[in-house]
């Protein structure tokens, strides 16, 4: 099936980069920290065949560029809300996988009546919901690329890209219960994300189905497309 590759310019002039396939609703795929459309590689195939579908490359990720000296969820979000008005979309479905969940959060958040159906895997609203390991591997991670960039400056782009993974998102229990779309949790059993914060999310927006993934972890997408796109699928089906 025939594939549109498209810029979209923003108010700064920072570029950003997507793919549209498919016909049929609009369904929006956010991918994870310091990645990209192409991890969705496994879904857009049968994704496709039912929906139009925008593997979107966030701010800074990808082939998309940032203009900005800062990074934001909120900034990505507003991104979002540009690409919509440009291609005249009133409403879209939100899959989005570990930050790219976060991203969808904060956009239905801004925009809650341009969201119809939110599917969240391995999100996560603050810091401490991610498992310790995950946390001491990201601030080591972090300090690397900071000392690097004294001798490599381009890398200073990179650490607004990681730094995302050092904060809470800014969405309180209140924000949560707000949510009024039919939203989908979908998490693997060994995920980077502790599953008791993934219940919360679920038990605090009031519309949520909460599905938890045996002997999968962070990449569940990726490792097991067959079992997350039908769950997806079903999803979008029923509600």
């Amino acid at each position: 099936m025939k594939k549109e590759k498209k810029y979209a310019k923003m108010a700064d002039g920072s570029q950003i980069y997507y793919e549209k396939s498919g016909h049929g609703l609009p369904l929006f795929l956010l991918h994870g920290n310091d990645g990209s459309g192409r991890f969705f590689s496994k879904q857009v195939a049968i994704f496709q065949r039912y929906y139009t579908v925008y593997q979107i490359d966030s701010r800074g990720h990808g082939r998309s560029t940032n203009a900005a000296n800062v990074l934001s969820f909120h900034l990505m979000a507003k991104d979002l809300n540009t690409i919509m008005r440009l291609e005249k979309i009133e409403q879209a479905d939100f899959l989005g996988f570990s930050d790219g969940a976060n991203l969808a959060l904060v956009f239905i958040d801004s925009f809650p009546k341009k969201v119809h159906h939110l599917i969240l895997n391995s999100g996560n609203t603050l810091v401490t919901g991610v498992r310790f390991s995950a946390r001491v591997a990201t601030n080591c991670h972090y300090t690397l690329i900071w000392l690097l960039a004294w001798i490599y400056p381009k890398l200073r782009q990179k650490l607004l890209v990681i730094q995302l993974l050092l904060h809470d998102i800014g969405l309180s229990k209140n924000d949560l219960k707000r949510i009024k779309a039919p939203t989908l949790i979908i998490v693997g059993e060994k995920d980077v994300i502790k599953i008791s914060h993934s219940r919360y999310i679920a038990q605090t927006i009031p519309h949520a189905t909460f599905v938890l993934v045996s002997k999968q972890g962070h990449q569940l997408a990726r490792k097991d497309p067959k079992r997350f796109n039908r769950e997806v699928l079903q999803f979008l089906a029923i509600n």
